[in-house]
């Protein structure tokens, strides 16, 4: 069986979660006897190229497209797509897995349908839930948690909110639902208004490319419950839908340190990109009212926003309990977790399923979290972790200062932890799902 998956990028240029669990994925599928290749735009030249990333030949196809508002808004397709159709009919697989579409000079939805054509099996792993949110977070105008139903409304105010027109929403979602109702496509017009009076036409546009996605699909994949629910709320055909759950793709299952509680001071961790949406200000918000003795914080990651990490990085330059480490080398993730109690993950959006809590599983710690869906799926509050209200850092502060008040508790917690799931049992799934693609009975 031969077997393509698709992404926009690749390790080791880029090594994000995707990347990390397509790579996980492909070694385990190459075990099975599965012939597998990893196709990535080759973005802003006219040459192909090829390379092998631990013996997975990866094909970087043409992508010389130049990026303008057409290409960004999906008015005309991107100029690799024809290499991308042309490599896969010489290689004939039998199956091509798309595991993101980014839209641009990216994977697009044209990608996928251009795959069908050529009569291969198609699958789509759905890694983040931008596919059926306009803003990816699953956070209604940034205040509270959205149930991910593709309402034109709802989601065009909230939408429309994160862009910088809170005020004038109400008012550009009723012009925008005018013109949407007499067909006219404002976003066509080049320029920032018209994008904002197309922004009703954009919601429903986001709702009809998620059903040709999955119709285009001969099968999808939610690695969580949770978004398997907002899929089937939002019309999708449960028939075309499988649950794989999420692995650790790199298995290290650490040994089991007893009686960290009775250590002081707590000692937490951060782990993570060092931005907003990870919400690591709450959690410096939530330390300042907590003894400093009692407490102590190691900060590790990169910052894919310099102000925000400047700020913080001021705001505690004179808390001598709060440690910034810098970035993380993903083989040392599980041992530095050991040396820790706890690893607090302050998601300000819905993720698809933190691989992090995963890894904090493996290194035998439990994590306080936020109170979103791929947290909650995964952390039983009490029982191998703690969960606080979404974004609110008295909440927060109130499951750090249990830590500390009982020192049985983490403990306790860490004793409930199951080992998370081998990734080769992912792969297997996988397997099986392919092979009755391939051969339906």
């Amino acid at each position: 069986m031969k077997v393509l998956q698709v992404l926009n990028h690749f390790l080791p240029f880029q090594t994000a979660g995707t990347e990390v669990y397509t790579w996980a994925l492909s070694k385990q599928l190459q075990k099975l006897g599965v012939e597998v290749k990893v196709i990535i735009p080759n973005k802003g030249t006219k040459e192909a190229g090829d390379y092998v990333y631990d013996g997975i030949v990866v094909h970087q196809f043409a992508e010389p497209s130049l990026v303008d508002r057409s290409l960004i808004m999906g008015f005309r397709a991107p100029e690799g797509l024809k290499h991308f159709v042309a490599y896969l009919k010489r290689e004939q697989p039998d199956l091509v897995h798309f595991h993101e579409l980014a839209g641009s000079n990216g994977i697009t939805l044209k990608h996928v349908l251009a795959a069908k054509e050529t009569g291969a099996k198609v699958m789509m792993t759905f890694h983040l839930a931008g596919y059926s949110c306009k803003t990816g977070t699953l956070v209604y105008k940034g205040e509270m948690l959205c149930d991910g139903v593709i309402d034109l409304q709802k989601c065009s105010t909230c939408y429309l909110h994160t862009r910088g027109f809170s005020k004038a929403a109400p008012y550009l979602v009723r012009t925008s639902n005018v013109l949407h109702q007499l067909s006219i496509d404002a976003s066509q017009w080049n320029n920032k208004v018209g994008t904002a009076l197309g922004t009703v036409h954009l919601l429903a546009k986001l709702k009809t490319d998620l059903h040709t996605l999955v119709d285009a699909c001969d099968r999808v994949v939610s690695i969580t419950h949770w978004y398997q629910q907002v899929l089937l709320a939002n019309g999708i055909d449960r028939r075309k839908i499988s649950f794989i759950p999420q692995g650790l793709p790199q298995s290290r299952t650490a040994l089991r340190v007893e009686n960290k509680a009775t250590q002081r001071p707590l000692r937490l961790l951060f782990l993570g990109r060092i931005n907003p949406f990870k919400g690591l200000h709450l959690l410096l918000e939530a330390l300042k009212e907590i003894d400093s003795g009692m407490v102590t914080l190691s900060v590790y990651g990169n910052s894919d926003d310099a102000e925000y990490q400047s700020e913080l990085r001021a705001s505690t330059s004179n808390r001598i309990n709060i440690y910034w480490k810098g970035n993380l080398q993903q083989k040392e993730v599980v041992e530095t977790m050991q040396a820790h109690d706890v690893l607090c993950l302050c998601s300000t959006f819905s993720e698809m399923s933190p691989l992090v809590i995963q890894e904090a599983f493996a290194a035998g710690i439990p994590v306080i979290a936020s109170h979103v869906y791929g947290n909650a799926e995964q952390i039983r509050h009490g029982e191998n972790g703690l969960l606080f209200k979404f974004k609110d850092v008295e909440s927060l502060r109130e499951q750090i200062q249990a830590c500390i008040d009982d020192p049985t508790l983490v403990n306790r917690l860490s004793k409930n932890i199951q080992p998370p799931l081998d990734f080769s049992v992912v792969a297997k799934a996988y397997y099986q799902l392919y092979q009755k693609l391939k051969f339906p009975s």
